[in-house]
């Protein structure tokens, strides 16, 4: 359909056609063809002057650069068109199945932010993002904001707000008879009751959101995630084996060697899951939070380095090395401008104060 429209674009068939074709690749996690239908998109918007289109266009390349390759210029390229559709009169498009792309611009600009070691500015989209759904009144993208903004407290370790964000998100589901996202909101809720430390109760709910998803034609797109925050779980539990099998999982669909963003988060659960059990050398911890230190660095994604360091200053190390981890945590550290009242800084000042 795309070829036969495509020498004639001022036809308005060709940026829905676009737009369907960037949102199959996402949810197939094709993300480089995701982004190339998002160039064609920015270009299309450029010929015909429409900067509500653009905002379809930036995310499509902004999200998906950002997440496998470039996450600066991904966080860039969203921060600029959330200015612009802030500063400018905004178009929205007709809504059917998804949501209204100013919603994801802000969620996953919230997530980059959290990644690069900014955790108020990426609060601030995240509430900002379910402020814009609820003022629109559409289901589907308040499901999105309320999804993903408690995600973003489940990595800023907030459970009780984790638990608030799903249950607004079941209540949303079941109104608007939005399945998925029903089962979503489940295993949203199940993370949550895991981290208030009702543990065997937040795995069953996890089971059961995930057995749900899976019984639908779900993308695999967020598939690595929930197996992230199962395996989490079960390190929680102490349930080594579940949980190597779960994050194993999510490692292999991102690849162990990828640029992914989420990749140094997932080798930091592996070695969680790995430190205090009975496994062989090659199987430390240590390995694993080394490696995610690296890879984080490589990424500047600073939030999964500063974590990666602190696991590494409380490994039992010999001097010269326990030294050289509190040095490299302390110039970390140092870096951050904002973001102190958080888990994560405040567990780094106090593995530095000790």
């Amino acid at each position: 359909a795309l070829e036969l429209i495509k020498d004639s674009d001022d036809r308005p068939q060709l940026f829905p056609v676009l737009r369907s074709l960037g949102s199959f690749y996402n949810f197939r996690a094709e993300f480089d063809k995701a982004a190339e239908i998002g160039r064609e998109i920015q270009a299309l918007a450029d010929r015909q002057n429409d900067p509500s289109m653009q905002v379809d266009g930036n995310l499509l390349v902004g999200v998906n650069v950002g997440f496998v390759r470039d996450l600066r210029g991904g966080s860039e390229l969203l921060d600029a068109t959330i200015e612009s559709f802030g500063a400018h009169p905004y178009r929205a498009p007709r809504l059917r199945l998804g949501s209204d792309p100013r919603i994801p611009c802000l969620t996953t600009s919230a997530f980059f932010h959290w990644l690069l070691g900014f955790p108020d500015q990426a609060l601030e989209r995240a509430d900002r993002a379910v402020q814009l759904a609820v003022a629109i009144q559409h289901p589907t993208s308040h499901a999105y904001a309320l999804f993903h903004s408690g995600f973003l407290h489940l990595w800023r370790r907030e459970p009780a707000l984790v638990q608030s964000r799903a249950l607004a998100l079941i209540d949303i589901a079941g109104d608007h008879d939005l399945p998925i996202w029903s089962a979503i909101g489940t295993f949203l809720l199940g993370a949550a009751s895991a981290g208030l430390g009702n543990v065997e109760e937040g795995l069953s709910a996890l089971r059961h959101g995930i057995g749900r998803y899976q019984e639908m034609k779900t993308p695999p797109v967020f598939w690595p995630m929930l197996h992230h925050v199962l395996a989490e779980a079960h390190a929680r539990a102490g349930q080594t084996d579940e949980g190597l099998a779960s994050i194993d999982q999510a490692i292999a669909m991102l690849g162990e060697d990828s640029r992914a963003v989420l990749i140094p988060e997932m080798f930091l659960v592996k070695g969680d899951l790995l430190s205090g059990s009975n496994r062989p050398a090659a199987a430390d911890p240590g390995v694993w939070y080394r490696r995610a230190l690296e890879r984080a660095a490589a990424l500047a994604a600073r939030m999964s380095q500063l974590r990666a360091a602190i696991r590494l200053c409380r490994m039992p190390w010999d001097p010269d090395t326990a030294r050289s981890c509190r040095a490299e945590l302390e110039t970390l550290y140092a870096t951050f401008t904002e973001g102190f009242t958080t888990v994560d800084l405040a567990e780094a000042r106090e593995q530095l104060a000790t």
